[in-house]
């Protein structure tokens, strides 16, 4: 085993052992399909609007785990390891430290592809939610927003200088994200202003391609541009910002 497979399998271990983060990227989820299948299977909505929100939901659940994931534990993960001088240490060593944050990424990642494989399963068998019609187009649309939304994560890790400021960026960031993103409204709820600076955010534009993709369309161009954009100029924006002590 090599020694940047050994660092991700501690990584790996140390991620488990916190009972929170498992908690709230992997069943939150869940929860929430369990939450909206009861709400909407006692409601007097017509067939039209409980399929609408039988894609709504499962989407809004894939995207507020890849947000709590980029926004919240990652940035705090790697801003702790360089509070405390981990990753200077680490340079100085043969391990350096990009293979940490490789790791971290890695795991991140990982762990939302597990999440939205049991919200697809479980929502699938517990609950009779649909898969998503247009494959190609969710797949590319998760890959896009876990790009994008990690590449902010990345952002907030290079210019928080503790821990402590990394959460509060963080948090700074996820609340408003999930108002104009359309968490706790789907989009069509929302006010015109705020559905329309919700599709120029990383969670809104993931969470409606992802809708789009569920309910058997191809994302918007807009929404795909979005993600690409901010992939782009954040994973840019991070490497140059980015600092090992």
């Amino acid at each position: 085993m090599t020694g940047r497979s050994q660092l991700t399998l501690v990584e790996t271990k140390l991620f488990l052992r916190d009972p929170t983060a498992v908690f709230f990227v992997l069943a939150l989820p869940i929860m929430l399909l369990g939450i909206f299948h009861i709400v909407t299977g006692h409601s007097d909505d017509t067939a039209a609007q409980k399929a609408s929100m039988a894609a709504f939901v499962p989407a809004m659940a894939m995207s507020m785990c890849l947000t709590m994931l980029s926004l919240n534990l990652l940035p705090t993960t790697l801003a702790t390891y360089r509070e405390k001088g981990i990753l200077r240490r680490m340079a100085a060593s043969p391990v350096h430290p990009v293979n940490l944050l490789l790791a971290q990424l890695v795991i991140n990642l990982a762990t939302a592809v597990v999440a939205a494989l049991l919200v697809l399963s479980v929502g699938r068998s517990a609950f009779g939610t649909a898969l998503p019609e247009q494959l190609p187009a969710f797949l590319l649309t998760f890959a896009l927003g876990a790009w994008a939304l990690f590449s902010v994560g990345l952002v907030v890790a290079a210019v928080a200088p503790s821990s402590r400021s990394a959460t509060s960026i963080g948090l700074s960031l996820l609340f408003p994200s999930l108002f104009f993103g359309g968490v706790f409204l789907p989009k069509e709820q929302l006010p015109d202003t705020v559905s329309t600076i919700g599709d120029y955010t990383p969670l809104g534009a993931t969470l409606q391609a992802l809708r789009d993709s569920w309910e058997g369309h191809w994302p918007q161009t807009l929404h795909l541009t979005v993600l690409a954009v901010i992939a782009l100029l954040c994973s840019v924006l991070a490497a140059r910002l980015f600092r090992w002590q």
